[in-house]
């Protein structure tokens, strides 16, 4: 929740704030001293630029001040990066910084490479584009080579597919690298039965991983429904090559049963209908997270994935688990939606992305899924090839 406050002093104030998702988010007006009563407004709604024109009707005593509170729905675009580094050793140090701001990057066209770069010191990796950003997000290797998957943005911020020759891969140390782009989505029509021993296979796509556990604890009861519902509308928005974990976890600790809806197979709705989940009992997440990242460790390793969880972190058990799950994580990006009504301290520890919900969770939760499934869908994939001995060459 993105709020800001403002400390009125005259009898007739007038606020305009900014966003392009403004127009069709709500906004609440609470007057503090009135008993967070909504003050006596008017709103003016500007779809095209985002604006909303708050109003206060003129107070008797011209002397009194009001402080009102301005909340909004957070732009979940701006919150949702794939390219969280939480391991020191991967974040690159001031003098690796200084080597590489002195290389001459450029483009395909001779366009210099200045700042909108990003360096991977684990594989020693530097990708720039000119114009825009552009962010790594991933990297393995095969046996082939290097497979880096970035997120490339324009001046705007918006993800697009970048034009052709104007990324460029670098070694920290100058020397000039050659890849070309691989696909990432791929529309599949086969099937894997929850009862396989895997998801999705990869050829010539880039493998992912979604873990999706969802809270059935007691408290999550009048939101269950519109949990499931969002959960089953962002797995069909992935990408084809993915493979979908979807599992419910209360005081007993985790299930992945398909007789619940539950299990392992292909991105599709269809095959988890989660029809068996319901709300009851306490919350113990520690032990399927644990049981989670082993599986993603033993069985995917070097993968892009991802766990996602949907709770409200009233009661968690196990926390002395904590600090093993932080241990095992490894590089996969864990996503957390809190629902609870204050910040729960043992998930915000193990989250890349931490986001804490208030309001209408039928409208909110979709939106932030829909984001979340459009950024892995946007990446852009580069497989690094041998340059010919024209190319190789230094600029």
């Amino acid at each position: 929740m993105c709020a800001r406050s403002f400390l009125l002093s005259s009898a007739f104030a007038i606020s305009t704030i900014g966003s392009a998702v403004m127009a069709e988010n709500p906004v609440r007006i609470d007057e503090v001293r009135a008993g967070n009563l909504p003050a006596s407004i008017g709103i003016q709604t500007q779809s095209g630029g985002g604006i909303v024109r708050l109003q206060l009707a003129p107070r008797v005593d011209l002397n009194a001040k009001a402080d009102v509170s301005v909340q909004r729905w957070q732009d979940f675009k701006g919150d949702v990066l794939l390219s969280v580094r939480t391991d020191p050793k991967l974040v690159p140090t001031d003098r690796l910084r200084e080597i590489v701001a002195s290389i001459n990057m450029v483009d395909d066209f001779g366009a210099e490479i200045a700042s909108d770069y990003d360096i991977n010191a684990e594989h020693d990796i530097v990708l720039g584009i000119s114009g825009g950003s552009v962010e790594i997000t991933h990297i393995a290797r095969d046996d082939q080579g290097l497979v880096i998957t970035a997120l490339v943005r324009d001046g705007a911020g918006n993800v697009i597919d970048p034009p052709q020759g104007a990324l460029a891969l670098y070694r920290t140390g100058g020397e000039k690298l050659c890849f070309e782009e691989q696909v990432v989505q791929v529309r599949s029509t086969k099937t894997v039965p929850l009862g396989s021993s895997s998801g999705a296979t990869s050829t010539d796509r880039l493998p992912m991983n979604f873990v999706i556990l969802l809270d059935r604890s007691g408290s999550m009861l009048n939101v269950m429904d519109d949990v499931k519902a969002a959960a089953r509308s962002f797995i069909d928005d992935l990408p084809d090559n993915a493979t979908c974990v979807v599992g419910a976890f209360a005081d007993e600790g985790g299930s992945f049963e398909p007789s619940e809806g539950l299990g392992l197979g292909y991105c599709r709705a269809a095959n988890f209908s989660m029809s068996g989940v319901k709300a009851g009992g306490g919350t113990d997440l520690f032990q399927p997270l644990k049981n989670t990242y082993e599986w993603l460790a033993r069985e995917k390793p070097g993968e892009q994935s991802a766990v996602i969880i949907i709770t409200d972190g009233v009661v968690n058990r196990k926390t002395e688990l904590s600090s093993v799950v932080r241990d095992l994580k490894g590089d996969a990006l864990t996503f957390v939606y809190f629902l609870g009504g204050r910040e729960e301290r043992y998930l915000r520890s193990i989250a890349d992305s931490y986001l804490t919900h208030e309001g209408d969770l039928a409208d909110q939760l979709p939106k932030y899924f829909k984001v979340l499934s459009e950024t892995y869908s946007s990446q852009t994939v580069l497989r690094q090839v041998a340059c010919a001995a024209q190319e190789g060459a230094q600029p």
